[in-house]
């Protein structure tokens, strides 16, 4: 049988995600307009749609980049992504623990959330130090992108009334690397081990991230965080 190229490989994990956020997003992003029950986005959420929208889009064409052997232009688009992903830490967990804040959801649900963003952003750190050794480099940024999906699939989960189960939820967002890990069994004849990284961290966030949000110290953690991203903010947004 022949085994596919890493290429290629990587490029239907570029599809796959663009696939992944289009589905979950298009209801109360993309096409909302087409939708009755969405109603209009407070900013905040205009402008995390917006930079996560660019920074799955730049996920995309830097590995179509590699595919076609613009490195130069792969390197450059590098240092754009640094400025994104920097982007994407407050727009990223202001939604998140802003909900906290206002009371529509609770602290550890939130706290989830956070640990799936933070764990997301330093994957994409080490990708960042590891970018000159490519096959570390591609598998962490693969990594990084599988825990930033957990809200997409999430959304997805409601149309097929699979929202409660885990199973589903935390099935769709590891096959990607699940898939990798197999891949490179195949080619490389062993187990790549970083491929099961973002594994690892999402059923360890799963059963472990309850014990420190429902404690005193994550709650003071949340209430540190809110202080940070969210009550700055706050006034100047509501009065866009």
């Amino acid at each position: 049988m022949r085994v596919p190229s890493e290429n290629q490989f990587f490029i239907g994990t570029a599809i796959w995600f663009l696939l992944t956020v289009f589905w979950g997003f298009a209801p109360s992003f993309y096409l909302s307009n087409l939708f009755e029950n969405s109603g209009p986005l407070p900013i905040h959420l205009i402008v995390h749609g917006i930079v996560f929208s660019i920074w799955n889009l730049l996920y995309a064409v830097q590995v179509f980049l590699i595919r076609s052997k613009n490195f130069k232009l792969h390197r450059t688009l590098g240092i754009f992504g640094l400025c994104v992903m920097i982007a994407m830490v407050p727009t990223g967990i202001y939604p998140s623990i802003y909900k906290v804040y206002a009371g529509t959801t609770t602290l550890d649900a939130a706290g989830h959330n956070v640990f799936r963003l933070a764990s997301g952003y330093c994957l994409f750190a080490f990708a960042f130090i590891y970018r000159k050794k490519g096959f570390y480099h591609k598998r962490l940024m693969l990594g990084c992108m599988v825990m930033l999906m957990s809200a997409a699939i999430f959304r997805i989960s409601f149309d097929f009334n699979m929202q409660d189960s885990q199973v589903f939820n935390k099935g769709f967002q590891i096959f990607p690397v699940v898939m990798l890990f197999l891949f490179d069994l195949v080619k490389y004849k062993k187990a790549v081990l970083v491929d099961l990284i973002p594994v690892v961290v999402v059923f360890s966030i799963l059963f472990f991230a309850d014990y420190f949000w429902l404690s005193p110290m994550g709650e003071a953690f949340m209430g540190f965080l809110i202080t940070i991203f969210v009550e700055p903010f706050t006034p100047t947004l509501a009065s866009l």
